[in-house]
Order: C-alpha cells, then structure tokens, then sequence
C-alpha cells in the first residue's frame, strides 16, 4: 500500500482528501494536497471542503466518493 502525502506539507492523505483532489484539480493527478492546502489555493475554508466531500458521499453523484447510507 502507497502512503500518499501532501506535496506542501508532508501530511499523510485520507482517501477523501486524494479523491476530492481529483475532483476539483484532475483525475489523473498523481500528488495531492492536503485539504489545508486544498482550502488555501482555492481561496476557501477547510470546512467549505468537508462539506463538499459529504455532498459527493451522500449524493452519489461521483464515482470517486463512496455512497452513504
């Protein structure tokens, strides 16, 4: 199993925060960014992001989140 850091910062990534990073940069991306540095270069806060991530998990709208019940 590959641990997936951020680029920036050196944090390790949860799933989410690699697939919300596909989402909104590229699905073919191969480096991520922590949601931290998700928020800061998209000018938002880290809770915008989080609610975002559950928007994708409830809806199911996106075949990179898993589906919530």
């Amino acid at each position: 199993m590959i641990d997936n850091r951020c680029v920036k910062c050196g944090a390790l990534l949860r799933t989410d925060e690699i697939a919300l990073h596909r989402k909104l940069f590229s699905r073919a991306a191969v480096t991520y960014f922590c949601l931290d540095h998700q928020a800061e270069y998209l000018r938002v806060t880290r809770a915008d992001l989080e609610k975002l991530i559950e928007y994708y998990h409830r809806s199911g709208t996106c075949s990179l989140f898993a589906k919530w019940d």
